[in-house]
């Protein structure tokens, strides 16, 4: 070889060379630039979050029963009222309003985020962005462990109650006797995933793919409804106006108004707060879990273990949701892809966003509901808001060729 083919040879290997580096610093800043962009949506969420708590909880709304007329009168005096109860409230004094107002959109903020992390949880391992507490079945089974309480073991009562007598008799009761109903909530929701998980693996001998466990849950949501719509129907018909024919439908319909004291927070968000700070932990492993199950094990990870623990947090979250708020739709399909549209698929970003996009949906809809007197049937405004975002995206996206929307 030459002197000079050489040289051409040098230089052409340098060229490819900085062109290599070009390529990898391009790609290094490419990659913090993301970085740095999810990490300030993430800041903004945070603190969205936060002033539209002290929003919620400091503008006026229909808790308290004074929004007949929603005068700029009522508006102003409300307003007034309410920032000096948040004063005695952080002077050490306990106002019972403005207690019950800031302990109840904790609570709501807790479900948003347990309910969306729950959506996220079940796309990310079932790998189909169908899957979510509803889709599964896991509300349902809720609902109808519930019902079964409410029908066999509930005691039927007579007479006018008011606050301060519900107050007493939930004082003379004992730990168990009070959440009863929550522990065949919880029970009807682990049965339900037993239940379909089982039935999907039956059906695919021995292996469960994410299109028959969503095809069995929706089935079995479908059919335990079904039960559901008979046992209220049956308790109309026999006792119209009964507490056992209240308590279901205000389960079936969606509701905070059981959820107002300092316990309420701690049995519902101190478990909620928990679960969700184990997700967190295994967001890493989420990740591996979607490049499929061979691939995972190729890395090392035991997937029947990490999902089965994943499905059994999100169906305690989901259960607790339902404990004391009853059914609530849609957070948990419509919020992940929504962060999914801001953050990208990578669940070390994707998970907290959900869980603040959940808590941010979750104070509106329901600042919303009390100001239309709609606070005891929250399910119907979730579901029609979620339900018309998600039908806007899937038209969007799908119009703009982004068939891998979802």
């Amino acid at each position: 070889m030459s002197k000079e083919q050489k040289e051409q040879l040098e230089s052409k290997i340098q060229m490819h060379i900085d062109a290599e580096e070009r390529n990898y610093f391009k790609d290094e800043h490419e990659r913090r630039y993301k970085i740095e962009r999810r990490s300030r949506v993430l800041v903004i969420l945070g603190v969205a979050a936060v002033l539209i708590y002290f929003l919620v909880v400091m503008l006026p709304n229909g808790l308290d029963g004074n929004n007949t007329y929603l005068s700029l009168a009522w508006w102003s005096d409300s307003l007034r009222k309410n920032m000096a109860d948040l004063g005695l409230l952080f002077s050490g004094k306990q106002p019972v309003y403005m207690q019950m107002i800031t302990c109840r959109f904790v609570i709501v903020a807790m479900v948003g985020a347990a309910l969306a992390v729950s959506g996220t949880v079940f796309q990310g391992s079932m790998r189909n962005g169908l899957a979510s507490p509803t889709t599964l079945g896991v509300q349902s089974g809720g609902v109808v462990g519930g019902a079964i309480y409410v029908l066999c073991f509930m005691k039927e009562q007579t007479g006018i109650f008011t606050q301060a007598d519900v107050i007493a008799q939930r004082a003379a009761m004992t730990i168990f006797e009070r959440y009863a109903q929550s522990f065949f909530i919880m029970a009807g929701s682990f049965v339900a995933v037993i239940f379909v998980v089982s039935i999907a693996r039956i059906a695919g001998s021995g292996k469960v793919s994410s299109i028959a466990l969503i095809l069995t849950g929706m089935i079995f949501g479908s059919v335990v409804g079904g039960v559901t719509g008979l046992i209220q129907y049956w308790l109309m018909l026999n006792d119209t106006y009964g507490t056992k024919t209240y308590e279901l439908r205000y389960m079936m319909m969606g509701t905070f108004s059981r959820t107002y004291t300092v316990e309420h927070l701690l049995l519902t968000g101190v478990p909620i707060a928990i679960g969700l700070v184990v997700i967190m932990l295994f967001r890493t492993r989420l990740n591996m879990l979607v490049f499929g199950e061979e691939d995972a094990r190729a890395m090392g990870m035991r997937v029947d273990l990490t999902r089965n623990t994943l499905v059994a947090i999100v169906t305690i979250l989901t259960a607790i949701v339902i404990s004391f708020c009853g059914t609530i739709g849609f957070v948990g399909f419509f919020i992940p892809h929504l962060a999914r549209r801001v953050t990208g698929p990578d669940f070390r970003w994707l998970m907290p966003a959900s869980a603040l996009f959940g808590a941010i949906f979750m104070m509106v809809i329901y600042y919303i509901a009390t100001c239309v007197n709609y606070a005891d049937n929250i399910n119907f405004m979730t579901s029609l808001i979620g339900g018309t975002a998600v039908l806007i995206m899937l038209i969007y996206y799908r119009r703009k060729s982004h068939a891998d929307w979802a």
